[in-house]
């Protein structure tokens, strides 16, 4: 293994000091444009790579924002295997932080107390929690010190932290409200835990209010809980609609993966989409535009909103803005060919 290239080693290259390379590389102005020239040279043909461990020590910095899931399970493989959102979501993350001399750090965590010792051990720069709901959510809010992006946290009151959401009672109604404008009155409901999610519960409100507004009565039997957005669960979700003996004609579903799912369950059943179900879904993946029929969705341009999101937390670290943020991004309705006009018999 070739041996690692050092501070002398650059220093020995350019016929200066050490301390000379250390100010170079620590951005200070202690040394002239020559000399400073006669250094960049050095690294870049010795191929110098700085000990990020060592300047993080130095500056107090470690240039890692982390990146949080709160676990219901043990494992964060269920999640980031079966749910096409978080990869959207943390590429815009990612390509944010990357401009900007950052690495981002991913981890799924269970408890706030887990979280405060990873924060610690990673001399974390700042934290942007996703699916930023419940009691863990609430704590870290109350405990974290460092700047934090708390991601659709609906239930959190944290005047410490920015939050970032998407108008999701709108999605919801848009959704809804096109199934209706279709003819469509028997309109079942796929969402991941309504119980335990503020999201899913804000996207039930605009199910709601578009049901009232058409004069159409809401029956609680047509919502169906998946326990989850993963791909295995859109399975179960769709057996369970299929099975439940309502006459549904339409579903509007909490996210594309779950459509995935339910459509598949649907064809083996000889339903055809949208000839004899209609289905919305929410997200816009990319992938959803490239299904057979394409996916009729709400578009909240996941990519977008993990670029906000990490633009957030720089704002915050360089002190661009004292004042804390909360945002609400737009959603809006994207037609395919998965709806279609109710016709009866």
């Amino acid at each position: 293994m070739k041996r690692k290239v050092t501070i002398k080693d650059v220093a020995r290259h350019a016929g200066v000091s050490s301390a000379s390379v250390s100010y170079v590389l620590n951005g200070k102005n202690k040394v002239s444009a020559s000399t400073k020239e006669k250094i960049k040279r050095a690294i870049d043909e010795l191929q110098y790579m700085p000990d990020l461990t060592a300047i993080s020590l130095s500056k107090k910095q470690s240039k890692l924002i982390g990146l949080l899931k709160i676990l219901s399970h043990d494992s964060t493989l269920p999640v980031f295997q079966n749910n096409l959102y978080y990869n959207e979501f943390i590429s815009g993350v990612e390509s944010v932080a990357r401009g900007h001399g950052y690495d981002i750090l991913l981890a799924g965590i269970s408890s706030a107390d887990e979280c405060s010792q990873w924060v610690q051990r990673r001399n974390l720069d700042g934290l942007i929690v996703m699916n930023a709901s419940g009691p863990v959510a609430e704590e870290l809010a109350k405990d974290i010190a460092i700047p934090m992006v708390l991601v659709d946290g609906y239930d959190i009151q944290a005047e410490s932290c920015h939050k970032l959401n998407i108008d999701d009672e709108r999605g919801g109604y848009l959704a809804t409200n096109h199934l209706l404008s279709l003819g469509h009155t028997v309109i079942a409901m796929a969402v991941g835990a309504a119980a335990d999610s503020p999201v899913d519960e804000q996207r039930i409100k605009g199910y709601k209010k578009a049901l009232s507004e058409y004069g159409v009565p809401f029956k609680a039997g047509l919502i169906f809980e998946s326990g989850d957005s993963t791909l295995e669960s859109s399975l179960h979700t769709g057996r369970m609609i299929l099975e439940s003996g309502e006459p549904v004609t339409a579903i509007f579903a909490t996210s594309d993966a779950l459509c995935l799912g339910i459509m598949r369950v649907f064809a083996s059943a000889g339903r055809r989409v949208p000839e004899d179900l209609s289905i919305t879904g929410f997200d816009d993946l990319n992938v959803s535009q490239y299904l057979t029929p394409s996916l009729t969705t709400i578009s909240q341009d996941i990519l977008k909103k993990g670029t906000k999101t990490a633009e957030m937390i720089f704002s915050a670290l360089f002190g661009c803005g004292k004042e804390i943020q909360a945002e609400v991004l737009p959603v809006e309705l994207a037609v395919r060919e998965s709806t279609a006009e109710y016709v009866n018999g």
